[in-house]
């Protein structure tokens, strides 16, 4: 052997340990979600899928509240479903920015929608790791060797550091993902990834529909589905036939329409009633708003103030289902909830 290629050899085993050059071989077990494909040359650092977990995704940025001691309430989001988790470390050279762009690209190629994105200050400010503790579930206590991969979120330059939530409906399940791009610290050895690389945390959530004739809307749920799409559809409400009197096996639903209402107290509804086909457009237009104004009465003397509600019935002329079937006229038998935001009546 010349002193030529011992020279080369050295050389790249020196450059190798340097250089903190990861391998390109997945972790064992990890592949990509068959809806989102991973930027060229990266590798799986992280992968974990359940059956069924919650989701949680930041819409707004998360302040640290120095005088209470305490994060700043802030707008998000939590679905369950079947959950994906990964973590991948891009190629070197590549940097947050780009790592971001290019899955922001692909997620809007396959149809989704971004529900909120932001860099550095606009995600989390004046303090740490907001972002990890908030909504990826960071603490004290679990930020150890047995989770490697909440080690790897410990401390990146926020400068550096970005983040979008994005959402895909579909008819068979809206499909939720958040992706966070950010410059790894030396934590990030956990995952045996090097310092200074691009790390791009990557969750996915599929939602499968509820059928919200057998489940109860927690108000949580309600407050998703209004941030998501303006109101919320609920089944709960009941009627006896051809009446407006608000069954007692309603409380339950009404319960958590008051709630809902007294967490956020900014919040003002149309309480709107739907019906069937069954009988006249203006028969059905009285017996829906007399349905939505007993709805009112109910939430006025839970405590709610009347000020907010606007009870409005509308017969039948905005269903979700065809009349033609016992099925679909059960579905369009509801009342919704839609947030009125600052519009006024008059």
């Amino acid at each position: 052997m010349t002193i030529l290629k011992v020279a080369s050899i050295l050389v790249v085993l020196v450059f190798g340990l340097c250089g903190g050059v990861s391998s390109a071989a997945d972790v064992k077990g990890g592949k990509d979600h068959p809806l989102l494909k991973r930027y060229e040359g990266s590798s799986v650092l992280w992968y974990e899928q359940k059956n069924y977990d919650a989701l949680r995704m930041a819409l707004e940025c998360i302040v640290f509240d120095y005088g209470n001691g305490t994060m700043k309430p802030f707008k998000k989001l939590e679905v369950e479903g079947r959950k994906t988790t990964l973590f991948y470390n891009l190629p070197a050279g590549i940097g947050p920015l780009e790592g971001i762009r290019q899955y922001e690209n692909e997620l809007k190629e396959k149809g989704f929608e971004i529900l909120f994105r932001a860099s550095g200050e606009e995600i989390e400010n004046n303090k740490g790791d907001n972002l990890a503790a908030e909504v990826y579930g960071m603490t004290p206590a679990n930020t150890n060797r047995d989770n490697p991969q909440l080690m790897a979120m410990q401390g990146p330059d926020k400068t550096k550091s970005h983040y979008l939530a994005a959402r895909l409906a579909r008819p068979e399940g809206d499909v939720f993902c958040s992706v966070w791009s950010y410059e790894a610290s030396w934590t990030a050895a956990s995952l045996k990834a090097p310092e200074k690389s691009t790390i791009v945390r990557v969750d996915i959530c599929e939602v499968k529909p509820m059928d919200q004739k057998m489940v109860l809307v927690k108000a949580e749920e309600m407050a998703n589905q209004i941030t998501l799409n303006g109101k919320v559809a609920l089944y709960g409400i009941l009627f006896d036939t051809d009446k407006a009197t608000v069954r007692s096996d309603s409380e339950t639903t009404l319960a958590e329409i008051t709630k809902l209402l007294q967490e956020k107290p900014d919040l003002r509804i149309l309480v709107v009633g739907h019906t069937d086909t069954e009988g006249s457009f203006e028969y059905n237009r009285g017996l829906s708003q007399r349905r939505a104004d007993a709805v009112v009465a109910n939430l006025v003397d839970k405590g709610i103030s009347k000020e907010r509600l606007f009870p409005v019935g509308v017969s039948f002329a905005s269903p979700v289902a065809t009349n033609a079937t016992e099925e679909g006229r059960a579905k369009n038998r509801r009342v919704e909830l839609v947030d009125m935001g600052v519009a006024k009546v008059k």
